[in-house]
């Protein structure tokens, strides 16, 4: 009786470990608000994934991706400094605390030590926020590398599932028990998240995934099983499409051509299918092309192509995001270098709010991430954001020079380049990231782009031998 080998009982674990929890993730991490229930189940169970990641971190995954690790690290390191006490001495001489004094002062207790960030309660929600992508950063780290690859049918899963949902919520009433989240965009095909512009946003990333699935059969895979795998994908674009429109987001319709454009340069038909069937399968694509335009069409023509409606619209001034730019670029002068303090744009916001601006509602977010970074990070956060951009830059050129015929590592990591695309183009005008879903992806593609653009010298040396 043969005994199941330790080593490969715990890679199987630790791969069980990451899908379950991206499955948690993708139930409870739609929403970016700090009061949200499931966080009390989501952000326990990160710190335990974080947990299992670090005591099963192998020196060789530490040094393979020492640099993400570095940055997550840094990232941190930087929200935590926002919260460390400081006597009045100095930080009263921080740009933008005149009125933190006047308060003090006017109740009577001046001489506290406070942090450098304006609303300490937020900026430690925003350093319990990096749980997430921090724990599926490690447990990606820590499965093997064919592994890794089954993390993508799960992710189209879960894409095709919350599109579905957000066409039925469309269909049905605008307060029905389909929608997850108290706080949401009521009427609107959210699906499993919270607000609209995330939902297109990440239905935008699965048509560069779903590129990717098409190809990757495994080479002892049928024709057959080819097709099948070809077509399947083909019919989830064909759903998403239209889903894509129903959502309601510009921005969402904006990064979506981003997605439908990058399909030719990540899909590559598998290796075993018959180079006869190039100029039919040329055929096949125009067809689908102009069956995925009618679709496009009719929901337009149906008055259900709100994005389409809303981008055509021109009414850019009328738009809320105008008057939080406006303000987040006075406020940025207020509080530079130190910044205000991350995760502090609501209550900072109130102070600089003009009266012709003020609503019903509230501005969360600055809905621009490099505005908001700036503004609660100062300098600090601005070095982080460009060291990720000039990373993300390079990483991607050394991935899209390697030719694909290298191997899935490669294709992987030009897709991860695209949803990094993605997710940033929608951060100039939203905060997908502060949703933890998203940033769990974010976490993945990380993981791949690195894998693609510097193979491991293991398998390099393997590969030319």
């Amino acid at each position: 009786m043969t005994r199941f080998p330790p080593d490969r009982l715990l890679r199987s674990v630790h791969l069980w470990v990451l899908l379950g929890f991206l499955v948690l993730l993708a139930l409870t991490g739609g929403g970016s608000r700090a009061d949200i229930p499931a966080l009390v189940v989501l952000r326990p169970a990160a710190a335990l994934a974080l947990g299992f990641g670090l005591w099963f971190l192998t020196p060789e995954g530490a040094r393979r991706y020492r640099f993400l690790l570095a940055y997550v690290s840094a990232v941190a390191l930087v929200v935590a400094i926002q919260l460390v006490p400081l006597p009045p001495a100095i930080w009263q001489m921080f740009p933008g605390r005149a009125i933190a004094v006047e308060v003090d002062r006017a109740a009577g207790l001046t001489g506290l030590w406070r942090p450098l960030s304006l609303v300490p309660n937020q900026t430690w929600n925003a350093l319990f926020s990096l749980l997430v992508p921090a724990s599926v950063l490690l447990l990606c780290i820590g499965v093997q590398r064919e592994q890794r690859f089954l993390v993508l049918p799960l992710l189209i899963g879960v894409g095709v599932i919350s599109g579905v949902l957000g066409l039925m919520q469309v269909i049905g009433p605008p307060d029905g028990p389909l929608y997850f989240y108290r706080i949401t965009n009521n009427g609107f095909a959210v699906g499993l998240f919270a607000n609209r512009n995330h939902q297109a946003i990440y239905i935008a990333c699965l048509f560069p995934m779903l590129a990717i699935y098409a190809a990757s059969a495994s080479e002892r895979a049928t024709l057959a099983q080819q097709r099948t795998r070809f077509w399947l994908c083909v019919g989830a674009g064909l759903l998403l499409l239209p889903l894509l429109l129903v959502a309601g987001s510009r921005l969402g319709l904006i990064v979506g051509v981003i997605g439908l454009v990058s399909i030719p340069m990540l899909y590559t038909p598998p290796s075993g299918r018959s180079s006869s069937l190039s100029s039919r399968r040329r055929w096949w694509y125009a067809a689908g092309s102009l069956v995925v335009v009618a679709l496009g069409a009719l929901t337009v023509f149906l008055s259900r192509g709100i994005a389409i409606q809303r981008l055509l619209s021109g009414n850019v001034g009328d738009d809320a995001r105008v008057p939080l730019w406006q303000a987040s670029m006075t406020m940025l002068g207020t509080y530079f270098p130190f910044g205000s303090g991350f995760g502090s744009f609501a209550e900072v916001y109130g102070i600089y709010e003009s009266d012709g601006a003020l609503q019903p509602t509230y501005g969360n977010h600055a809905h621009n991430e490099l505005l908001e970074v700036a503004l609660t990070g100062g300098v600090l956060g601005i070095v982080l954001m460009l060291v990720g951009v000039v990373a993300w830059a390079l990483a991607s050129w050394r991935v899209f020079r390697r030719p694909l015929r290298e191997g899935r590592d490669v294709a992987f990591g030009r897709l991860a380049s695209v949803v990094m695309l993605i997710l940033g183009v929608s951060s100039v005008t939203d905060y997908p990231l502060r949703t933890p879903f998203l940033a769990g992806v974010l976490a993945i593609a990380a993981i791949w782009l690195c894998a693609g653009a510097f193979p491991s010298s293991s398998r390099t040396s393997k590969r030319s031998v």
